[in-house]
């Protein structure tokens, strides 16, 4: 039984407490509110933006997983919340042994906007505020005496996470050309890569610094709106979808994850929609 902390036990980190609590872990769970994360699960209530509210973390640790959401979507909340917020846990963590320590990040640390394949090797130079506090956030784990990985995922979807559903079905549309390169994930398989990650690391088998967390399928934006709206098929006359809503367009690579062993749930956009559809009554 290994003992466990999560920074940030939102819809990741909180399903992920219970599911290693399942697993035998002992887990705690850090979180603004006092809402309890699960039966078994110990709950923190502190906010990693202040280091005063971080002084009675567990001892003994063996993993720390930091999968934080800014309150806020500005320079100043992710700064808080992702670059500062975990050197706050990472002092207050100063002097223990940990396995590991894995930092939830994101593809948007990636600047290549022309429809590029990208990789765990590929050079980030992110223009955003959002890319550069993630990657500033990434290099301050990666520096640190604590083993680190980065897990970087791409868009997230699944239960509560219905965007591009809602999307379709108010008929967004995208040209098909140039094309406009998506990546995404389903929650499901989000929480399984980092529990093989966290057993690999429990059982002292290698892992690299950064993993890039995708299915296999790099799909167009156009082709995952006219299949969505096929499948959904009582959806509004079409408009074109706001710039704004199709910021990047680069093709991301699982090769790394996939030679680790990873299997996904959900391989490509169709399979984890169709469930997902099924489950909101659309077809």
């Amino acid at each position: 039984m290994a003992r466990i902390l999560i920074v940030g036990a939102g819809d990741i980190g909180g399903n992920l407490a219970q599911r290693l609590h399942a697993d035998g872990h002992q887990v705690w769970g850090v979180r603004r509110s006092d809402k309890p994360i699960g039966d078994g699960i110990g709950l923190i209530q502190a906010d990693v933006a202040e280091a005063e509210t971080l002084q009675s973390l567990p001892e003994d640790l063996d993993i720390l997983v930091y999968s934080v959401a800014s309150p806020v979507f500005s320079k100043e909340g992710y700064h808080d919340y992702y670059y500062k917020g975990l050197r706050n846990v990472l002092r207050a963590l100063k002097g223990q042994n940990l396995k590991r320590a894995f930092f939830v990040s994101s593809s948007s640390v990636y600047h290549q906007m022309q429809g590029e394949w990208v990789d765990e090797t590929t050079e980030t130079k992110p223009g955003s505020f959002a890319g550069k506090e993630m990657l500033a956030a990434e290099q301050a784990l990666l520096s640190d005496k604590l083993p680190g990985t980065v897990v970087r995922f791409t868009g997230i979807y699944g239960p509560g996470r219905t965007r591009m559903i809602e999307q379709a079905r108010q008929g967004s549309h995208c040209d098909p050309e140039p094309p406009v390169w998506t990546n995404r994930i389903h929650r499901d398989d989000c929480l399984g890569v980092l529990q093989l990650l966290i057993e690999r690391a429990l059982a002292d088998k290698p892992l690299d610094d950064t993993y890039l967390a995708t299915d296999d399928e790099p799909a167009t934006l156009f082709d995952v709106l006219e299949w969505m709206k096929d499948r959904i098929g009582d959806v509004e006359p079409d408009h074109d979808l706001p710039e704004a809503s199709r910021r990047a367009n680069r093709r991301c690579s699982n090769k790394r994850l996939r030679a680790l062993g990873y299997d996904f749930k959900f391989s490509n956009y169709r399979e984890g929609y169709d469930q997902l559809l099924t489950e909101m009554g659309l077809i």
